[in-house]
């Protein structure tokens, strides 16, 4: 690993230090493995740019930051060469679920894989723990039996996680469950399916340990259509 991203490594855990919403150091570095592994079958990409934008990209997230320009600051502090600090940027501002949606068109590999990497830490057994360890921080409900998800959701209102009905088992439809299909490279997509299906298993055994068949249901229709 270069010293440009070891330093970069270095400031994104002063950036995410006390973060108790998952999108603490600890994502950060997930994220970055997922993009180690992905990076050994896509040898095209530029390496250093992906571990960068890897490292970086929840900096200036507005979960956890309402100032913005930390990831450019850091990049001209750290002398990283014009070309390459543009591109790691550019990876950043293209891969948030909320810009890039279910089905994404990215320009460049490089952005599809970071936003795979992004995304898979979205999944699984982690998936479940970080949306619960968000609802918790932001003070979001577990589940609200009558409030079913709201269906084709704006960027601004998915973004909202203060409006009405929202609660943590809604965010699974809104968008946890749709992260199969965004995937855009072949080893985000093995480990996608392996983690979709765990999040299958996990929202069956919670709707029928609270006997909420009409939720079973729900979810059987959602995963018929999407």
């Amino acid at each position: 690993m270069s010293g440009i991203v070891e330093k970069a490594l270095a400031f994104a855990k002063e950036c995410h230090g006390g973060d108790n919403s998952g999108h603490d150091f600890m994502h950060i570095q997930r994220v970055l493995a997922n993009a180690e592994r992905i990076l050994a079958e896509t040898p095209e990409a530029d390496a250093e740019a992906v571990r960068l934008a890897a490292v970086l990209h929840d900096v200036d997230d507005y979960k956890i930051s309402a100032k913005g320009g930390r990831a450019e600051y850091f990049l001209q502090a750290a002398g990283v060469e014009t070309v390459l600090a543009g591109k790691v940027l550019n990876i950043i501002g293209a891969i948030s679920f909320s810009k890039s949606g279910s089905h994404p068109h990215f320009e460049m590999i490089e952005q599809a894989v970071v936003s795979d990497a992004d995304k898979l830490d979205a999944m699984g057994a982690i998936g479940v723990c970080r949306t619960v360890m968000y609802s918790a921080a932001t003070q979001r409900p577990l589940f609200l039996a009558a409030e079913f998800p709201a269906e084709n959701l704006t960027a601004d209102e998915y973004k909202n996680k203060a409006r009405a009905g929202n609660h943590a088992i809604n965010h699974f439809f809104d968008k946890l469950l749709k992260l199969k299909g965004a995937m855009q490279t072949k080893a985000g997509q093995r480990e996608a399916e392996k983690r979709h299906q765990f999040m299958v298993l996990f929202l069956q055994e919670f709707f029928d340990e609270i006997q909420a068949s009409s939720w079973r249901a729900y979810l059987d229709d959602f995963l018929k259509r999407n």
